[in-house]
């Protein structure tokens, strides 16, 4: 039997850092379909056409919808989409908004990229 591959967006406006976690997840694992996107509007539109199994967000982006207010509409729309929220402005308040929007994890920039590939994998339930 196939096994399902798992669609991961990616909303991140810097450039190089979209790049490397594309990059890492596509080695990580042939399982993944990996989506790119530097705005939270580019995602909401992208969610809107296709189901996704993991967003992966960072907080400031440009444009006018911030990550934590896209995982907000998600909640609101009811599309309910594991998420992970990255930042390099983390604050107590940002960490406690996440945790009450479901967010499954938080990591502050810089961050290991192994552990971030082992709470992937741990969400999304692959080897």
């Amino acid at each position: 039997m196939k096994k399902k591959v798992k669609r991961i967006l990616i909303v991140e406006d810097e450039k190089t850092l979209a790049l490397t976690l594309y990059e890492v997840l596509f080695t990580a694992s042939g399982d993944f379909e990996i989506i790119v996107c530097d705005k939270a509007e580019d995602a909401l539109q992208k969610i809107s056409e296709k189901e996704f199994d993991l967003l992966i967000t960072d907080l400031r982006l440009p444009g006018q919808i911030d990550g934590l207010e896209l995982i907000r509409r998600l909640k609101e729309e009811e599309k309910r989409i594991p998420s992970i929220l990255m930042t390099a402005y983390g604050t107590e308040e940002v960490r406690e908004e996440a945790k009450k929007l479901g967010v499954k994890a938080y990591f502050e920039k810089p961050f290991s990229l192994v552990e971030f590939i082992k709470k992937i994998k741990e969400i999304l339930d692959v080897k």
